[in-house]
């Protein structure tokens, strides 16, 4: 078998080389990578590497885990925390809705636990355990008095599940108490997108992938008019960090969104 460096062109073997140096790789690492009984490092790097999105084909436009593998996650998510999954039952069909054509339409799995407060913690944990890092601000409080569902919407039931299908670039640039509805504008199911679709996060890059504000609660924090504020979702292009935070819902941001439901 022709060995990989005999099929690469001069110039494609140094920047795979320059490569790990960029990734923070020193010369003494790289080292003991050539040591001969270092080499199955190599091994586990390549499996390591084959499961980044670079490489997997199973995923729907190339961010998006199929809605199966979001159930299963979510299961696992459950047991993981002592969760009894069999509290949940769906609200509407247990099938869920199919991708489109859209890149930016995604299914995603809707939950709630006991509580909007600790359904939020709960999607906000998971969001950040799919990501190298993560910033939150500290002025954001799920406190009861501090957080609530959107004037108008549905009342919060506790343990139920629904299939969603939501449009993460509407309104790009718009400001949320503008095209918010309490119907259409999805809550904690943003922060299931998040968590559950963890590499359309990492695949932000506020051109044709938006951060995204969350129109479907509103929150008080310090210093603000009391429900002024809505939470939102971006991705650190620098540090490659997710964060949330919560901004004035009478702002706009030509990099965020304010996603709305679609259709079943």
């Amino acid at each position: 078998m022709a060995s990989l460096t005999s099929q690469m062109r001069f110039t494609q073997v140094q920047e795979f080389a320059d490569c790990f140096g960029r990734s923070g790789m020193t010369p003494e690492e790289a080292e003991l990578c050539l040591k001969p009984e270092h080499r199955s490092v190599f091994d586990d790097m390549l499996k390591a590497m084959r499961k980044h999105a670079a490489f997997r084909t199973d995923l729907v436009h190339g961010v998006f885990n199929a809605a199966l593998v979001q159930l299963e996650a979510f299961k696992a998510r459950c047991k993981d925390k002592g969760i009894d999954f069999d509290r949940f039952h769906f609200v509407g069909s247990e099938t869920p809705p199919e991708f489109t054509d859209d890149p930016e339409v995604v299914v995603v799995l809707d939950a709630t636990l006991a509580t909007l407060q600790e359904t939020f913690e709960f999607a906000w944990e998971w969001t950040k355990d799919g990501q190298h890092d993560s910033y939150r601000w500290d002025g954001l409080n799920t406190d009861p008095a501090k957080l609530r569902l959107l004037e108008g919407a549905e009342a919060f039931e506790p343990f139920t599940l629904r299939w969603r299908r939501v449009k993460l670039d509407a309104n790009v640039g718009k400001k949320p108490v503008n095209v918010r509805d309490p119907k259409r504008s999805p809550g904690v199911a943003l922060l299931f997108v998040a968590a559950q679709h963890p590499e359309r996060i990492k695949a932000t890059d506020y051109k044709k992938r938006f951060g995204f504000w969350i129109p479907g609660l509103q929150c008080t924090v310090p210093d603000s008019d009391p429900w002024s504020r809505a939470p939102d979702v971006g991705f650190s292009l620098g540090d490659r960090r997710v964060w949330l935070s919560a901004a004035l819902a009478d702002g706009e941001h030509d990099r965020w969104a304010v996603p709305v439901f679609l259709g079943e």
